[in-house]
């Protein structure tokens, strides 16, 4: 068996994750990742923890040791950078675990996206294209929560971090040399925000149940109560939501309420044992929406203003040419719904926040080249020769009138 083959230390102990944070805080920094399962449970259930930090990496057993709090006072260091790749999940779970959110984040597949590998590459393809390293996806639908753990799982989540330290520094080097660490840093810093990480309260929670904007407020003061019944009922189960009962069982019960518990039971996609478990407190919730006085109806998302015709397909030509001519993915600098607010506020200027490519590194790279553009000061054409899209001032037409 090969050093890369052998299973890496499985900490269990809390004198030995204590030892281990130690080693981080003289490294400066760590790599991090999870294994978890969350196909039912209401919040992901965490099977391991890999960390990598200095020559030495470990897997900690998070059923065997779930307080990993030796671990907070280094990921709630700004100073020590946290090293992980696509970590979005990674990060809700520790956010929840500290009640604050990890700092000195530094996420591999953000930084990628400046230095030409792409929007949101895997961590194998892109070890593979940075360090040409090749590594096994052979254990990605592990129950993580088994016991005991086989040795090739512990060799599999040993990959996840070995390679990070090392992938960051070549990363870092491309971006650095090409004068973007700035805007690496700023997208990073907004990983660590602590908005990100709030719950929704329960009585907002219609506004995640899909389709809810087709309702009318009277309908919309039903699925407030509905949506908010059926997080508490989820969360006192312990399963996802939809288990409880899905988005559109919600709509259509909110749509057309009914009065009685036949009548529940007479709702496709509600089984009987879920009007006999849950059928009383869904005509509570019923009642109390519609004992809900007019004034406190929520309101429907504000129709935005018409926008210019054929200005949104025009933003997005101009972003994809600026992010070719830059070498970053153009879904990092303006998603669509960016360049659609962009085109409203155009239309009626004052109306609503700015986009966020409006804002920091998006508004030097390409905002203010896009507010020309929607203005009419700039004119974009295709360059034959050059064989690439350019912008030029835009030159006045002649009045037709004149």
């Amino acid at each position: 068996m090969t050093a890369s083959e052998t299973p890496p230390p499985l900490l269990t102990d809390a004198d030995e994750l204590a030892r281990f944070a130690e080693v981080v805080r003289r490294a400066g920094r760590v790599a991090v990742d999870t294994e978890f399962v969350w196909e039912r449970t209401y919040r992901p259930r965490l099977g391991v923890v890999q960390l990598a930090a200095g020559d030495a990496c470990v897997i900690v057993d998070a059923l065997a040791l779930p307080d990993l709090s030796p671990l907070f006072p280094l990921l709630r260091d700004p100073a020590l950078p946290v090293v992980l790749h696509g970590g979005g999940q990674d990060l809700e779970i520790f956010a929840e675990m500290m009640a604050a959110p990890i700092r000195g984040v530094v996420d591999t597949q953000v930084a990628a996206a400046f230095v030409g590998y792409g929007h949101q590459p895997g961590l194998g393809t892109l070890l593979e294209q940075v360090l040409k390293v090749r590594v096994r996806k052979d254990q990605t639908y592990s129950d993580w929560t088994r016991r005991p753990l086989k040795p090739e799982q512990l060799v599999y989540a040993r990959l996840d971090v070995l390679h990070l330290l090392p992938l960051w520094d070549r990363l870092r080097q491309e971006i650095e040399g090409r004068g973007r660490l700035v805007w690496a840093e700023e997208e990073m810093r907004l990983l660590e925000d602590p908005a990100r990480y709030t719950p929704l309260p329960d009585d907002e929670r219609y506004r995640a149940v899909g389709g809810w904007q087709r309702l009318k407020p009277r309908e919309l003061a039903a699925l407030r109560e509905l949506a908010a019944w059926r997080e508490r009922a989820a969360r006192r189960a312990n399963v996802r939501p939809g288990f409880i009962a899905n988005d559109v069982v919600l709509r259509t019960i909110a749509a057309r309420p009914p009065a009685t518990l036949d009548e529940l039971a007479g709702i496709r996609g509600l089984t009987r044992g879920t009007v006999d478990r849950h059928g009383r407190d869904v005509l509570a919730a019923l009642e109390a929406g519609a004992r809900c006085p007019r004034e406190r109806w929520p309101e429907l998302p504000k129709r935005g203003h018409r926008q210019p015709s054929g200005l949104v397909t025009l933003l997005r030509t101009a972003v994809q040419a600026v992010a070719l001519d830059h070498d970053v993915a153009s879904e990092v600098i303006a998603t669509g719904r960016d360049l659609e607010a962009l085109a409203a506020l155009t239309a009626a200027p004052g109306t609503a926040e700015e986009p966020a490519v409006l804002r920091g590194w998006r508004r030097v790279l390409v905002g203010e080249t896009l507010l020309a553009l929607a203005r009419g000061e700039v004119a974009i054409r295709y360059d034959p020769e050059r064989r690439e899209v350019r912008m030029d001032e835009a030159v006045a037409r002649p009045d037709p009138a004149s």
